[in-house]
């Protein structure tokens, strides 16, 4: 088994970032035209919080198959880089280009308000460490 370079495990994940963004999208476009319609706003806000919860697991597990990262602290970094990309996204785009003020930006953050956006930043910064540690616990063929 050859060991990895640090490019080598980075360029994979990096560009990975660009699947939880499109999903990330997918994911609003559809609460937006269908589920908030049908469902209202805060349930279809949790739905789409599950389903991309799900989904992101789905890709980090997909990632992972095919481009393992070798340390936990390298899961780590990446889960962190991750967030961090997640985060700037989110409040850049919705700040500058969207024009949303801070408060309403925060408001998905609110728990009290049964708003579960949080969860999704949370789950990003831990997914690359616990799919990892996963994928080393589960037996050959489960991967």
């Amino acid at each position: 088994m050859r060991r990895e370079t640090t490019s080598s495990v980075w360029g994979p994940w990096l560009l990975g970032w660009c699947g939880v963004l499109v999903l990330a999208l997918a994911n609003g476009t559809l609460r937006a035209l269908v589920t908030q319609p049908w469902l209202g706003e805060t349930v279809a806000r949790a739905l789409a919080t599950v389903i991309l919860l799900v989904a992101l697991t789905g890709l980090v597990w997909w990632l992972h198959r095919r481009r393992p990262i070798p340390t936990a602290r390298q899961a780590w970094a990446i889960g962190a880089t991750w967030t961090a990309m997640t985060l700037a996204f989110e409040f850049g785009w919705g700040g500058l280009v969207a024009g949303l003020t801070w408060s309403t930006m925060l408001a998905d953050y609110d728990l009290t308000a049964g708003r579960l956006w949080i969860l999704v930043p949370i789950w990003t910064a831990l997914a690359p460490a616990v799919v990892r540690q996963a994928q080393r616990r589960a037996p050959a063929a489960a991967r």
